[in-house]
C-alpha cells in the first residue's frame, strides 16, 4: 500500500486570496477538460491574481499548485455525479487543522483505524466546525494524520465514496490511487506541519 504522504516541498498561504480566485479555478477546470490547456491557464491565473506577490513564491512553484488545483476540482466535476448517487460516505480530514497540536485538544486517537475523534474541545476549532458540519449531513469523520489511512478505513468500513481535504499533491496522489472510486476532494488554502487551512464554504459545497 503506498504512503499518500507527500506534502509540497513548499509553503504556501492562499487564505487571504478574494473568492474570485477559487471561482476561476473552477471555471479553468471546465475549460482543461475540453481544451487542455492546463499550464498555460495556470500562467494566466498566476498573473492575473499575483500570486508570485501575495504568496511570496517564485512563478514556477505557483504554476504547479494553480495546476494542481485545476486539475483536483476537474476531477471532482468528472466524479461528481457518481458521487451523488451513492448514501454511505466518509469525510477524512488533516489532524494539522486542529486548532492545537499539543494536550489542549481533547480529541482521542483510534489505533485500530489511525484516525482521531474529534473532542468538540474548541467552539473556533477548524475540525470541530468540519466534522458537525459534515456528521449533520450523515458523514462519519476520520481525522488522519496522512492519506495512506484512507485505503485501510474505506475498506474496513465498506464506504461508498469519500470527501477528503488535504494539500493539493496528497489530494492527487489519493484520486490516482483510488482510481474510480467515487469522491470528492478539498484542497487546503495553507499547508504546514500546524494550523493549516481549508475553506468551510467549499466543503460544505462538496458534502452531497
Amino acid at each position: 500500500m503506498p504512503s499518500f504522504m507527500m506534502p509540497y516541498s513548499f509553503n504556501f498561504d492562499l487564505s487571504s486570496l478574494p473568492k474570485s480566485f477559487f471561482s476561476e479555478i473552477i471555471r479553468a477546470s471546465y475549460r482543461a477538460r475540453i481544451h487542455r490547456k492546463l499550464t498555460s491557464t495556470a500562467r494566466r491565473i498566476v498573473k492575473l491574481f499575483k500570486l508570485e506577490e501575495i504568496t511570496g513564491l517564485d512563478l514556477e512553484k505557483a504554476i504547479s499548485l494553480v495546476e494542481d488545483l485545476i486539475e483536483i476540482f476537474m476531477l471532482n466535476e468528472m466524479n461528481r455525479g457518481r458521487f451523488e448517487g451513492v448514501r454511505r460516505k466518509a469525510l477524512f480530514l488533516p489532524h494539522c487543522s486542529r486548532k492545537y497540536m499539543d494536550s489542549r485538544c481533547r480529541a482521542e486517537f483510534r489505533e485500530d483505524l489511525s484516525t482521531y475523534v474529534c473532542g468538540k474541545c474548541s467552539d473556533d476549532c477548524l475540525i470541530r466546525r468540519a466534522s458537525e458540519l459534515a456528521e449533520e449531513r450523515g458523514y462519519d469523520v476520520y481525522v488522519v494524520p496522512g492519506g495512506s489511512c484512507l485505503p485501510k478505513i474505506i475498506e474496513k468500513m465498506n464506504y461508498e465514496a469519500v470527501v477528503g481535504v488535504a494539500c493539493g499533491m496528497e489530494l492527487l496522489l489519493a484520486y490516482r490511487y483510488l482510481k474510480d472510486f467515487p469522491a470528492q476532494g478539498v484542497p487546503l488554502m495553507r499547508n504546514g506541519c500546524s494550523r493549516t487551512i481549508f475553506d468551510l464554504e467549499s466543503l460544505e459545497n462538496s458534502l452531497l
